[in-house]
């Protein structure tokens, strides 16, 4: 999956994709969505009771589910965001960006390295809430 001409983003899920390797975005986006839900489902992972405690690798766990994510934003904006526009949903999403980008750099779960690509964008629409 690509996020434009600078950034390409390698699927690896230590499973059946033990080595990173490159696929079209919908097939990414797919095993991503698949494995976020068994990383959630995993109650060694994500306990769901106060008994069991979190993992100490939690919020690693946490800033590699949300980088990915991110990368599923870059490639919407760079690749698809006429077919936003044109379905009058830019709004929208930009409200969803903001949300997701104000959450992960408030907590810093996202490097900025990461954040790299929709730099430009987010220093226009995600204005700094505290001025």
């Amino acid at each position: 999956m690509s996020g434009g001409p600078r950034f390409e983003y390698l699927w690896a899920d230590g499973q059946k994709f033990k080595k990173p390797t490159p696929l079209p975005a919908r097939e990414y986006i797919s095993h991503l969505m698949d494995w976020i839900e068994m990383q959630i489902n995993n109650q060694d992972l994500f306990p769901c009771t106060s008994d069991r405690p979190f993992p100490r690798n939690f919020p690693n766990l946490c800033s590699k589910i949300l980088a990915r994510l991110h990368r599923v934003f870059v490639h919407v904006y760079i690749h698809h965001f006429q077919n936003i526009v044109t379905i009058a949903a830019e709004a929208h999403v930009n409200t969803c960006y903001k949300h997701f980008y104000y959450f992960v750099t408030e907590f810093q779960l996202v490097s900025q390295k990461e954040l790299e690509p929709l730099g430009e964008m987010a220093a226009r629409i995600c204005k700094d809430p505290s001025t």
